[in-house]
Formats: C-alpha cells, structure tokens, sequence
C-alpha cells in the first residue's frame, strides 16, 4: 500500500452525491442519509438564498423520509441581495462538515454546483481578490458576447471550466484577469482534507428533459411569477439571484418582453442546457462512481464505510 493511500484511510471519509439538475439527487441523498446515519450539506450555488424557494426548486418536503426530517445544512443561509462566493461556501461547508464528523455522523454533499463540490473535493486553495468596483461599473457597458471575448483573449483556460451563460461568473473572472491574475490558475489544489467517495447519478437524457419540463410547469403552477414579484418589491432588480434561470426569463415576462408560455418555453430551453453543461462538468472527473439506481448507492457506500 502507497504512503499516499495509507494516508487517505487516515482522513474522515464523506460522501458526495453529483449529476444533473432534476436526476433525483436530493432523494437518494435522503435515503443514503436514514441508512447510514447521515446528515446533508446542499452544494447549490442557488439554494443558499432565503425567500427564493420556487425557482430554484428547493423542495423542502423532500428532506423526509419516513416521517423523520434528516437534517440538511447550507440552504437558506443569506438574503437575495447578499453577496456569496465559492470561497465562502467552502468555509460554510467545512465548519458544518466538521460538526457532523463530532456528532458521530456521516456527512453527505450533495449537489450540481461543480466548483462548490470541487472546493471541498479537491481542497481548492481560493485567494482572496477583493471586487473592484470601477472594474465592475465599466464592465457594465460591455454585452456577454464581449465579456467572453475578452476573457478567452485574458485567460484561455477558464473558458474550460467557465460557465460563459452565468454573467456574474463571467464578470468574477475577468474582475480577476483585470487585478493581473488568471482565474484558471487561482484554484489551486491542496492535499485532501477528506476520504471521499464520489457517486454520480447515471440517468437518460430523454428523462432528464422530460422532468425538466414537469418540474418548470409546476413551478410556474407553485406561483413563480407571484415569487419574483416579491423579490423585486423587496430587495430590487439587483439582487444576485434574480440573474439565474427561472428568474431571468420572469424578469423579462414582467417587464413585458414576453409572454407567460414564451418565458416558460426559455425556462425550460436554459435549463436542459444549463444540464448538458453540468453534465460536461461531472464527466471530466474520473473518481465518479457512476450508478443507476438506490441498490447500488447503498452496495457502494456500505463498501466505501
């Protein structure tokens, strides 16, 4: 055995469960949870706002299993107009990590916000480059197109990894190249903090799309228009996550650039596409265990412990 394995079965073993938006990841978390006296931590960029319940598809109900609620974390942890990051998502996750370790529990993080599940998984060393203002209000004259041109000119290698649809992200990562770093190189990987094992939820596109589609009528049905109505009159048109799908395209419906069915069909367009890209993500990570169904998540858990 390898000094570098004997060390690794040292280290406090958690488990994270991956894959598209809609494959079912949050159930067979909570199942996992009951079966191996788990608790949860969200890795979702979205669910970490408060009042944003219907379009980001924080189904609460769906932390019970038998009656018993299993106790989730990093949902509902800052207002809309707040501002949050993958650097303070890691030191969030990491205290709550630890609490479950005292408790005598098995942390399980579940999510498809890659680069949250990177900076636990991979240990991401995240320097801290303070917003620069002047930077962002220039920033606001120039289209997305522009803004991606302009970073592929700066730093190639973060169009790899980059989701160039988010405009926030986009602009966080020239804001960097500007302070005369490149984004692609800040995420430095350490050693390991944690045996992880890796599962990924393994399901049919035609399913993934036709659960998409489910999911954003009943959103629409749950009253989505009536939510981002809310938080406008609240917290105004620059509260972060009014940026995200769902809300954008309600935005629009709103401000009369499209009709209800126009903006539900945009939904659901982004949303299959914001997948394919998730999926892109996950699958360029070879420590995925890939699996299909709930038997083989507990054979391969039970093994991992």
């Amino acid at each position: 055995m390898s000094s570098l394995t004997k060390n690794k079965h040292k280290l406090a073993k958690i488990v994270v469960i991956v894959g598209p938006t809609a494959s079912g990841k949050t159930k067979l978390a909570v199942k996992l949870a009951q079966r191996f006296n788990g608790e949860i931590i969200s890795a979702d960029s979205r669910q970490v706002y408060r009042e944003m319940d219907i379009g980001t598809g924080k189904d609460l109900k769906d932390y019970q299993q038998n009656k018993i609620t299993i106790p989730h974390h990093l949902i509902d942890v800052i207002n809309p107009n707040q501002k949050f990051n993958v650097a303070k998502y890691k030191k969030l996750a990491l205290k709550t990590i630890q609490g479950i370790l005292k408790r005598g529990k098995l942390p399980i993080v579940v999510g498809g916000t890659g680069l949250y599940i990177s900076a636990i998984v991979d240990n991401y060393d995240i320097p801290k480059i303070k917003p620069d203002f002047k930077v962002r209000k220039k920033m606001t004259s120039m289209t997305l197109v522009d803004k991606v041109k302009l970073l592929k000119k700066m730093d190639p290698a973060s169009l790899q990894f980059m989701d160039l649809k988010n405009p926030r992200r986009v602009d966080r990562a020239l804001e960097v190249c500007l302070a005369g770093y490149k984004f692609s190189e800040l995420r430095q990987k350490k050693e390991s903090i944690f045996n992880v094992l890796q599962i990924g939820i393994k399901i049919e596109r035609q399913l993934i799309k036709e659960r998409i589609n489910q999911r954003v009528d009943q959103m629409l049905k749950d009253g989505l228009v009536e939510e981002t109505k809310k938080i406008i009159k609240k917290y105004g048109l620059t509260a972060v996550p009014l940026e995200t799908i769902g809300y954008k395209e309600m935005v629009d419906h709103l401000n009369k650039k499209t009709t209800l069915e126009q903006a539900a069909e945009l939904i659901k367009i982004h949303t299959h596409q914001f997948a394919k890209r998730q999926m892109t993500w996950f699958s360029r990570n070879k420590n995925i265990k890939w699996i299909k169904n709930y038997g083989a998540a507990e054979k391969t858990v039970k093994k991992f412990l």
